[in-house]
């Protein structure tokens, strides 16, 4: 279908011949960077919440991903032994370093200082040494540490190696307290939840690796798809042997009793080179292994035959290693290495400490490991949001809890004192708010339908850890709705909590609820926001989630800067679409995490790069409850992939970053995406910049995955969009634009969904349904503009359009806009409520939103970012 669509707006007059705009153009190629490539603390930086840790990038010959490396030919790339890498680090109050200079030697290319460093100016100084021991000192930072007595201070390695206790066991249970502990842990529900499913295990056969289920291989068409497959059908069985076994160490230390003990080492016993077997692929299934030796090497220590410890000892050496080997001189720079971060890194943590003192290697991990906590966890960025997205971040749980739980019982200091899991807490609650769908980001989003039993565990730890009222709320409001919720975490891999609520016996806090939230929350240095209309009940919530990220795509991240999603009632409605069916498979890159998958804007038919490259920000943000406001900043997302970390995942996995898959280099040289919150009325309006250097064509698109969507262009001044959850509730989109629009809505994607990877436990692949598509495309123009006004509501009370009044404004919703969409004069709006004292002007070099008669004004903003 072909419409013009143009408003005259008479009000956009007033502001030709605005002032010039002072609008930050950044023009990094990324600002992250799968390795790190800044130093940290940055030059000039100022420290005052915690800690100063010093890290910086690895040597250029080393500073190879290895996920680049595992794919090229051995030969042309020149492995480093890491194990011989060195460095120096001095740090003084004098520049020139010639007085009161500390001075050390590290061979991981960062170093958390003792103590830490007194308030005022500092400067340091990192260095590569060489083969010959020669010291290849680097630029001179300047660094300030605050005088802040609260700030975050965990004990050096020093203080915590010497609390741990020379008896088994000391990880899950230690053994001065373990009747204590099983006298505590009696009464609780999930003391009888572990012997329920022990004494099931005790009655369940064992499988084995040849059970593991190969019937596909033959139908798969290239190595990525072999190895994901037997990865997937490998940890089927190994995940739940590791379950069962699992089951049986715990009912063993709830009980003491014997039978327990001596099925699960059997089992153990039998499994210690399982990862040896050529169909078991994939990191997590050697870290399951490293988990069960450990376990039982430390929770049957008085049970072993010096034999068996001998066995067990080997094992743990031999995976241990494996593993340290992969993280030493890499995990420390990497952005997100996910598995390690997610899993890995928590099961080497519980070996080390596990083993220290009886194994020579273990000395060196526990190092490691609690040094690398110390100076990268738990999180990148200070905001506390998570850019792999809701369900990838619900598979970090366990580490989260129990490495900093067990930090703190063994040194007596509070590591969730880290002023991280305060915003960490924010950003778990605004982007799934209670039974809830989540925000929308990040692969396999589309499976977090609620907050799932794993995100409400955490919850309840961190409100008890932390004292949080907020996630004790949330917490509270599952419980009453579904009492043993939490039941259904049990032993997972990644995400059971049970055995913390058996070690923690606070109680969930009280105080101010989720009522006492502000309505939104904008998350810069991640890239993500939210906004909603009501707390208290879901099922009368409008809430509306965006992304502009300086993550870019990579890793579970998505190419979706600048999109929004919509909800209502705690169901999607215009929201991104596509199937996470595996990390690169084709539907998946093209369909998923491809920009054509979500609410943003294609420039020429072309998407955002994949990859760090790809990326968005968040110059400016407002949040109250009577308006809010995110500016996203997209300008720099598109283009041809040049990653070559993502360049190598295509060609091993047949994608094609061609135009004709939707990569190119375009004209763009602006695309920022204003977004007002109108009050608590379930209205939000967006207004697009585009501009570019030769006339471009600019597709504005919306999706929905319940329900088809309904179009209607016989208004002359708009489109009228309205998709619905499925459950009640609707979204009215009103599109305004510069000129000519071309519709087309479809119901099938750029590629088909195939399933040649889930099946189901009898070997049933289960077809993935079409979502639906709608798209706006303009005539090419240098400038062109958007103004939106999305109404999100009850579907039984129907949307009204939007009024235009005789001099060109807008009304909608108790809100009069002003909106300037002609290609001339300056990008603008004005808008004000015709109820409260609240109004927001745009005139391109600042936002000034007046509420209640006090003036707030935004210019840019470049969030602060590491790596």
């Amino acid at each position: 279908m072909k419409k013009t669509f143009y408003l005259a707006l008479l009000w956009s007059a007033f502001f030709v011949g605005a002032s010039a705009q002072t609008n930050i153009r950044l023009t990094e190629t990324t600002l992250m960077h799968e390795m790190r490539a800044t130093p940290y603390p940055k030059d000039k930086a100022v420290v005052d919440d915690r800690y100063v840790s010093f890290q910086w990038p690895l040597r250029a010959d080393a500073n190879i991903n290895a996920d680049i490396l595992d794919g090229m030919d051995a030969k042309s790339v020149r492995k480093v032994d890491k194990t011989t890498l060195h460095y120096q680090l001095r740090y003084a109050r004098d520049k020139e370093f010639k007085k009161d200079v500390k001075q050390v030697e590290t061979r991981w290319p960062f170093y958390n200082p003792d103590k830490d460093l007194a308030p005022g100016k500092w400067y340091w100084q990192y260095g590569y040494v060489n083969e010959a021991g020669q010291v290849e000192w680097q630029s001179t930072q300047e660094l300030t540490v605050g005088d802040n007595p609260k700030k975050f201070c965990p004990p050096s390695y020093k203080e915590a190696i010497a609390k741990v206790p020379a008896t088994h066991p000391r990880i899950w249970v230690q053994k001065a307290g373990w009747d204590a502990f099983i006298a505590q842990a009696k009464p609780k529900a999930e003391y009888q939840w572990y012997l329920e499913r022990a004494d099931k295990v005790m009655q369940t056969p064992m499988k084995t690796v040849k059970d593991i289920n190969t019937s596909q291989v033959k139908n798969l068409t290239n190595q990525m798809q072999i190895n994901s497959y037997l990865t997937r059908e490998s940890r089927r069985i190994i995940d739940a042997e590791e379950g069962n076994t699992e089951a049986l160490i715990r009912a063993y230390l709830l009980t003491k009793d014997r039978k327990y003990a001596d099925e699960a080492l059997k089992r153990v016993l039998e499994m210690t080179d399982w990862d040896k077997d050529k169909n078991v692929k994939g990191d997590f299934n050697a870290s399951a292994l490293l988990s069960l030796c450990s376990m039982a090497y430390d929770s049957f220590y008085e049970l072993l035959t010096d034999a068996q410890k001998k066995t067990l000892l080997d094992a743990i050496r031999e995976k241990g290693g494996a593993m340290y080997k992969h993280f030493n001189n890499y995990l420390e720079n990497h952005i997100a290495e996910n598995h390690i971060w997610q899993m890995t890194l928590r099961i080497l943590t519980m070996a080390a400490f596990a083993t220290y003192g009886d194994l020579p290697e273990a000395a060196t991990w526990t190092d490691y490991c609690y040094n690398v906590w110390r100076a990268r966890f738990p999180g990148l960025n200070e905001d506390g949001g998570w850019h792999n997205g809701d369900s990838y971040f619900t598979v970090n749980t366990r580490t989260l809890i129990e490495v900093p739980y067990y930090y703190s019982n063994l040194t007596g200091y509070d590591f969730f004192s880290d002023p991280w899991y305060t915003n960490n807490i924010m950003y778990t609650i605004y982007q799934q708010p209670p039974f809830s769908k989540s925000g929308g980001n990040g692969s396999s989003h589309q499976n977090v339908g609620r907050p799932n039993s794993i995100r409400i565990s955490y919850l309840d730890a961190l409100a008890k850890l932390t004292n949080n009222s907020f996630a004790a709320d949330f917490v509270r409001r599952t419980l009453k709705v579904e009492p043993e919720y939490m039941k259904k975490a049990l032993l997972n891999k990644p995400g059971d909590l049970a055995w913390f609520r058996l070690q923690c016996d606070k109680p969930l806090p009280e105080g101010p609820g989720l009522t006492a939230l502000p309505f939104g929350r904008v998350f810069p240095e991640t890239g993500l926001a939210s906004y909603q209309t009501n707390w208290d009940r879901v099922g009368g919530n409008a809430m509306w989630s965006f992304r502009s990220s300086p993550y870019g795509s990579t890793s579970h991240a998505l190419a979706n800067q600048n999109a929004f999603n919509t909800f209502y009632g705690g169901k999607p409605i215009f929201y991104s679409s596509g199937h996470h069916i595996e990390f690169t498979d084709v539907h998946s890159m093209l369909c998923h995490r491809a920009t054509r998958a979500h609410n943003t804007i294609l420039v020429n038919g072309m998407g955002q790069r994949i990859g760090t490259e790809g990326y968005g920000w968040i110059p400016r943000y407002y949040c109250s409850d009577k308006i809010g406001y995110v500016l996203g900043d997209a300008s720099n997302a598109y283009g041809k992939v040049i990653s070559p970390l993502w360049l190598e995942r295509g060609k091993v996995s047949d994608v094609e970053y061609t135009p004709e898959n939707g990569w190119d280099d375009v004209p763009l040289t602006k695309f920022r995406r204003h977004i007002v919150n109108l009050g608590k009325t379930g209205f939000i309006f967006i207004y697009d910049e585009l501009e570019a250097s030769e006339p471009a064509d600019y597709t504005f698109m919306l999706h929905t995955t319940a329900q088809p969507m309904t179009v209607d262009t016989s208004n002359p001044r708009f489109v009228h969009v309205q998709g619905l959850s499925g459950r009640g509730g609707a979204s009215d989109a009103y599109i305004f634009s510069t000129g000519t629009l071309q519709t087309d809505t479809t119901s099938q994607f750029f590629v088909p969904p195939v399933n040649w990877l889930r099946a189901d436990d009898k070997g049933k692949f289960k077809k993935y349904p079409n979502h639906w598509h709608f798209t706006a495309k303009s005539e090419k123009a240098k400038v062109y503009r958007f103004a939106t006004i999305i109404n999100t509501h009850a579907l039984k009370y129907p949307a009204k359009d939007p009024e235009i009044l005789s001099d060109g404004r807008i009304k909608a919703g108790g809100w009069l806009i002003s909106v300037n969409v002609s290609a001339s004069g300056a990008p603008s709006f004005f808008i004000r409520s015709t109820k409260d004292d609240v109004s927001i002007t745009y005139k391109g070099e600042e936002t000034v939103v007046n509420e209640n008669g006090y003036v707030t004004t935004m210019r840019d903003v470049v969030p602060d970012l590491e790596i």
